[in-house]
């Protein structure tokens, strides 16, 4: 990862270096909770909640996404709406 990280960066790739860092904490969260049976990513568990509460709850479309663009903001950005 390192070396993709430093490869970006030589190639002034600025926006892909931001990204690949930001990511890599979570890169083989997928394949570590796969072998464990769990689920893959933080963005199937917001989506499968976001489906279930149009479903049920009968939000708007538009609030579910206003939502969901507000969940994954603070997973992978550090956003704080508070």
């Amino acid at each position: 990862m390192e070396a993709v990280i430093q490869y970006c960066l030589s190639k002034g790739y600025a926006h892909t270096v931001s990204y690949l860092e930001n990511a890599k904490p979570d890169m083989f969260t997928a394949i570590e909770k796969r072998l464990n049976g769990k689920t893959t990513s933080k963005v199937e568990r917001v989506m499968r909640t976001v489906n279930m509460r149009v479903n049920v709850s009968k939000w708007s479309v538009a609030g579910a996404l206003n939502v969901t663009k507000i969940r994954l903001a603070y997973y992978y950005n550090g956003f704080d709406a508070g």
